[in-house]
């Protein structure tokens, strides 16, 4: 399904049910680079936990054209305009059901934003606000969040390739084999996340740092042994963006790839399956009167 979020511009989604058109339903970001039919065998598997879902294609990869010059779109227009279309699209196709983001590497930057961005009554009452978010194998490219060779591999790594992508007009992945073909706006709103540790996209209208200090939602956060582009470490630094958040950690224990678990995702499946559907069950009036619950596994 195509779905139009500015004049002229798609993005395609392909929903997954599951048995209960009441069930909750995740939105699914995919990493950077990783095409949505990546996640061709995970969709089935999470519809099979009770969990519907709606997994995102990059704008531009689904069409002929492709990524390349063209291609204008950031962390800005992906957690705003793209969400919000895909939103609508979740809603219309499951109006019962409540709507979580599930995101991955990268993915997990644009769901965190774009919750953060829609926080508040009027973006819920729209229906543009998640229930809460599952983030998995990610962190952020801040260059501090890695231990070992932080400074090479993030601070220059990804300033050369916002500097090829500025050159050529976005990043020829596809033609360097690394990451696939990206949008060149993209890209530098990576790498100035990577070299700041701010989050400030271009064209943003406003401050993506003070909506993410002041962001309250539930966040579970899921980690991988030995994950060399998303060490816990970077996921902390990620998640110091939102300090109010209800943060849930898990760590998993099937020593998996950082992409490949979405092959061998049964323990991942289970982790956010239980804890989507844990958080349903706790939806009451009394239920979670407080904030800042940190559980660690």
């Amino acid at each position: 399904m195509k779905l139009e979020w500015a004049p002229g511009e798609h993005v395609e989604v392909t929903f997954t049910p599951a048995e209960d058109e009441a069930a909750p339903l995740l939105v699914v970001w995919p990493a950077f680079g990783t095409p949505a039919r990546f996640y061709r065998h995970l969709a089935p598997a999470l519809a099979a936990a009770g969990l519907a879902n709606v997994v995102v294609e990059y704008p531009g990869r689904e069409t002929p054209r492709g990524v390349g010059r063209h291609s204008s779109y950031g962390y800005d227009a992906l957690a705003t305009k793209v969400h919000e279309a895909v939103m609508t699209y979740a809603h219309r196709e499951r109006p019962e059901a409540p709507v979580y983001i599930l995101g991955h590497s990268l993915g997990a930057h644009i769901a965190l934003f774009a919750a953060a961005m829609h926080a508040g009554d009027d973006a819920t009452r729209a229906g543009f606000s998640p229930r809460g978010l599952a983030l998995v194998a990610t962190g952020s490219p801040y260059w501090r969040g890695f231990e070992r060779n932080g400074f090479l591999r993030s601070y220059l790594g990804t300033g050369f390739m916002a500097f090829v992508a500025r050159t050529v007009g976005y990043w020829p992945g596809d033609r360097l084999k690394f990451w696939g073909r990206q949008s060149g706006v993209l890209v530098a709103d990576w790498a100035r996340l990577a070299r700041t540790g701010h989050v400030r996209p271009r064209g943003a209208e406003r401050s993506y740092d003070d909506a993410l200090a002041a962001y309250t939602g539930d966040v579970l956060a899921i980690s991988l042994p030995e994950d060399p582009l998303a060490p816990v470490t970077a996921l902390e630094e990620l998640l110091k963006l939102v300090p109010r958040a209800r943060v849930t950690r898990r760590h998993a224990a099937i020593r998996v790839g950082h992409i490949q678990w979405v092959r061998r995702h049964e323990e991942i499946v289970g982790l956010i399956a239980e804890w989507v559907h844990t958080q349903e069950a706790e939806q009451s009036p009394n239920a979670r009167a407080t904030t800042g619950v940190d559980a660690q596994a």
